[in-house]
């Protein structure tokens, strides 16, 4: 059971941070809502949800419901729901507050992490974990960072290092840009950029395909250890928001 839900965090954990300012003061990307299936072992054990919206000038809201399905449903009766609010200061997107809450049907966890940028701080808490953290310019949220990441491939820039807080820590990751790949979706046969995130010395592996002409939208991600899938998660619909 522990196992399905580090699954289902995973998926809402896309482990990477771009450090680049969007161009001016509006969303990088189109607001939009995408549908995931997850996978583990090869069977299908749940259902994703990823929205972003505008709510006003400048300002953004991306969340993020992951929940089982079929058979696993019947096993689990959690989910996990992500949210954060944010602005666009002067091209550099700015999260406010992040929450995620992890309810596995017995047991709720609960993470947030609250950004001042006036003073250069970070208070984050997990659980009963808490910890004051440095505020340094790109330093986003777990799902502040894919409209982070949409908008810097846009622009055609891929640093080697990203930085990304989790529960109470800031984790810093490498990656590979692989080049280009074309991939058979739900959507049809599409041309994307594979991208594969790693920490040195570690078994453990993931790799993102995004999509140029779906401007950027990650349509599959697989987390791999020792060579061997864990987890993998798929595109299934997406729709524009205007």
């Amino acid at each position: 059971m522990k196992r399905l839900f580090r699954v289902f965090a995973m998926a809402g954990v896309f482990a990477l941070n771009a450090v680049a300012a969007a161009a001016a003061d509006d969303l990088p990307v189109t607001p939009y809502q995408a549908h995931y299936e997850v996978y583990a072992s090869g069977f299908s054990v749940g259902d994703a949800v990823v929205t972003l919206t505008s709510p006003g000038p400048g300002d953004y809201r991306m969340t993020s419901d992951v929940t089982p399905n079929g058979l696993v449903a019947l096993l689990a009766s959690g989910k996990i729901r992500e949210q954060v609010d944010g602005a666009i200061d002067k091209g550099a997107i700015q999260p406010s507050r992040y929450e995620r809450l992890l309810n596995t049907g017995r047991k709720s966890t609960e993470m947030q992490l609250q950004f001042d940028w006036a003073t250069g701080q970070v208070q984050a808490r997990n659980g009963s974990d808490q910890a004051v953290l440095p505020l340094s310019p790109g330093t986003v949220d777990p799902l502040s960072l894919q409209l982070l990441v949409m908008g810097d491939l846009k622009r055609g820039h891929v640093p080697t290092q990203y930085s990304l807080i989790d529960k109470v820590e800031i984790k810093t990751y490498q990656i590979r840009d692989q080049g280009e790949e074309m991939l058979d979706t739900s959507l049809g046969r599409l041309k994307t950029r594979r991208i594969n995130q790693y920490t040195p010395g570690k078994t453990r592996m993931t790799t993102f395909w995004v999509a140029p002409e779906l401007q950027y939208l990650l349509v599959r991600i697989v987390q791999e250890k020792n060579g061997k899938e864990e987890v993998r998660m798929d595109l299934r619909a997406v729709e524009r928001k205007p």
